[in-house]
């Protein structure tokens, strides 16, 4: 084998092929530098699309001018720069990345080819311009050849090598002493020939460098060792690449695997290539349940065929990226939909699809829930008597419904993008108008609007903004035509006004008759010296005055259905108190009176009540007394309501009022309480205190 010294290659080329298909797996520099492209440009071929094999007439001249027999094939190659050259392989069986690969080295022949008789060489190859460290050496161990590259790397000298046969033990790392040689012992055990061994190698600086030993050994006719040829790389910064990039390999699985949605390739024959953790939480398999199976087996039965994977194939050949809806079955039997995203892609060195399929099922639930809801509200929209009009941030309006077109006689081509309050307000509502248009809030309105005639309509305005993350992006104007309400809300008050009046004039001459009745009494007290129907008759007149000032005070409210306990209270006590100023007593009324509006029919019997008992004090409580004093209370609460009239007088006798006596007054409490359905109580010690208890009755 012939190398030229300070040819064309000045550093060999060296490549790093697979040994059965020489698809290049490395190269060196030099190879790089001769091709000049990208070294994975170089990645991508293989040998043979590099090299050309030359005629036979060149091989000849090759031999003959070399003057060796030794030639096996002869190449030529061409460099980026359109250069040929003729070149011849120097090939070592090797281990790389664990793969059976070819280590070889180009040599170059082409000024073999040259008339120039300086460039015929016989001489072997030889160590000048290797590239890599040689060393042969004997199983003992002693050095028999070390080259420059070898002194190099290591940087020993071969003078100091003479005398120590155990260096090569030495100098391999302690940690890996038990590879290399059990390796070696291994091999020398089956007489192989060759063998490849990683290790790390310490330098005579001290310094640790990783060095794949390329090993080729001789035996004799016995089977023993003869020797051992060895060709030594610095792989140092291959295998720190190595691991940064195994490490990076973890990194990506890591992230591969962390990705909940199932991950797989797909070759050819559409089996799956590889997958990663997210096809447990999608279907239920551990990826190495999968690897290596159709994927027709995450598809439901039925739905999917392998007809419809080669139709997804074909449009992925031709297309960047598709998406498609696939109906699978998880490990279970569960089928559900899945959104696959499918691409072309290449993995280690074949094409695949890669696809990418997340469960979609909740996605597709809620998608056709919201379809669901958007018709079921379009429905609502267009169907509901309302005018509605949905205006954007200018309020300009997007869009009506029928109610709104049935109102206001407008459609929505008519009035699409114009500004609502410049076409059914009238002018001068205009400027509330627009304000109400603009309220952050919802806000209802009684306001006149104007049909496409003219027409001037009483409507319910209700604004309704639409607001999302705190921003208004529309608004919602519903109107309620209440023009036929109005008409007949002034009909029922004109009606309500008329009977208000019938009703005021009833209350006054009832009291004007009850007044009659009062005045009729009096007189017939005139005509009698009875004192006893004299007292009889006032009392009666007393008790009318009573209800007739219920019907006075209905008369003066503008509401006539109640009254104001309170001024009516006072009125009748004092009336009473002018009734008997003739009386020798001084009697102090006090009053403790919540604001309470009574209905006739519980204030006529309250004022008899207390009527009846003041009159009563009046008379009987304070005898032999200058004076005395009567409290009345009217109180309300949540559930009922309560009169209490209380004196400090002498108290009386008859305790027991349910019971039926000669006490005219007492005949009348009790029926007058019935009427009220009230809870009565009776206390008699220092004084008396009637106390009725009942409930409110509502206008």
């Amino acid at each position: 084998m012939t190398t030229i010294s300070g040819g064309f290659f000045d550093t060999q080329c060296i490549f790093v092929c697979d040994q059965l298909s020489l698809l290049i797996l490395d190269v060196n520099p030099a190879a790089v530098n001769f091709f000049g492209v990208p070294k994975s440009e170089i990645l991508s071929k293989t040998l043979h699309e590099l090299v050309e094999e030359v005629t036979p007439s060149v091989t000849a001249t090759i031999k003959e001018k070399s003057h060796s027999s030794t030639f096996d094939k002869v190449w030529s190659i061409t460099s980026g720069k359109g250069e040929k050259r003729i070149i011849q392989f120097s090939s070592h069986v090797i281990t790389y990345l664990g793969k059976p690969s070819k280590l070889l080295i180009a040599h170059d022949l082409t000024p073999l080819l040259d008339t120039n008789p300086d460039y015929l060489i016989s001489a072997p190859v030889g160590f000048q311009g290797f590239p890599l460290a040689e060393i042969e050496w004997k199983r003992s161990g002693e050095i028999i050849r070390w080259s420059d590259k070898a002194t190099e790397l290591f940087g020993w000298e071969e003078d100091e090598l003479v005398d120590d046969h155990k260096l090569l033990e030495e100098f391999v790392y302690h940690e890996d002493y038990e590879l290399v040689f059990g390796s070696l012992e291994q091999m020398f055990k089956q007489q192989q020939e060759t063998i490849s061994i990683v290790n790390r190698n310490v330098t005579k600086s001290g310094s640790v460098v990783y060095c794949e030993w390329y090993n080729s050994i001789l035996y004799d006719s016995n089977g023993e060792v003869v020797s051992i040829y060895s060709l030594v790389a610095n792989v140092t910064d291959r295998v720190v690449a190595f691991k940064e990039s195994e490490k990076s390999m973890r990194s990506y699985q890591d992230l591969f695997d962390s990705v909940t949605d199932a991950i797989y390739l797909l070759d050819r024959d559409n089996k799956i290539v590889i997958a990663n953790q997210g096809i447990t939480t999608t279907y239920g398999y551990r990826p190495g349940e999968v690897v290596g199976k159709d994927q027709n087996m995450l598809r439901a039965p039925g739905k999917f065929d392998s007809e419809s994977m080669n139709k997804i194939r074909e449009q992925a050949e031709t297309e960047r990226a598709q998406k498609v809806e696939v109906w699978s079955k998880k490990a279970n039997g569960e089928v559900f939909l899945t959104e696959m995203l499918v691409n072309k892609g290449s993995y280690f060195g074949q094409n695949v699809l890669i696809i990418i399929e997340r469960d979609i099922s909740d996605r597709k639930f809620a998608e056709e829930e919201l379809i669901r809801r958007e018709k079921f509200f379009s429905e609502l929209f267009n169907t509901t008597p309302m005018a509605i009009a949905l205006l954007n941030t200018h309020n300009e309006v997007e869009l009506v419904n029928k109610g709104f077109e049935n109102l206001f006689g407008y459609n929505l081509e008519e009035i699409r993008g114009l500004e609502i309050d410049r076409i059914i307000v009238p002018e001068a509502e205009i400027q509330e108008a627009v304000r109400l248009t603009n309220s952050p809030d919802v806000e209802e309105r009684q306001l006149v609007r104007m049909n496409k005639n003219g027409k001037l309509l009483d409507v319910i305005v209700y604004s309704v903004p639409v607001i999302i993350d705190g921003v208004i992006q529309a608004q919602f104007g519903l109107y309620v035509d209440i023009t036929d309400r109005k008409r007949s809300e002034e009909t029922i008050k004109k009606s309500l006004r008329e009977k208000e009046v019938l009703l005021a004039e009833v209350h006054h001459r009832v009291k004007n008759n009850l007044a009659v009745i009062t005045g009729l009494l009096e007189l017939q007290s005139y005509t009698t010296e009875n004192t006893n129907a004299q007292r009889v008759l006032k009392d009666s007149q007393l008790r009318i005055h009573s209800i007739a000032l219920v019907h006075e005070k209905l008369y003066q409210n503008e509401n006539l259905s109640d009254i104001k306990v309170q001024s009516y209270i006072r009125e009748l006590v004092d009336s009473l108190r002018k009734s008997f100023k003739t009386n020798t007593v001084n009697v102090n009324i006090h009053f403790e009176l919540d604001d309470v509006n009574l209905v006739i029919t519980q204030a006529i019997p309250c004022g008899l009540l207390i009527n009846e008992i003041v009159t009563n004090a009046y008379k009987h409580a304070f005898l032999d007394r200058e004076q005395g004093n009567v409290w009345i209370r009217f109180k309300k609460d949540k559930r009922s309501l309560s009169l209490s009239i209380k004196d400090d007088g002498v108290g009386i006798n008859d305790m027991n009022y349910s019971k039926p006596g000669p006490s005219l007054g007492m005949k009348l409490i009790r029926t007058i309480s019935k009427q009220l359905k009230a809870e009565t109580e009776i206390k008699s010690g220092e004084g008396t205190e009637f106390i009725f208890r009942f409930a409110k009755e509502k206008v």
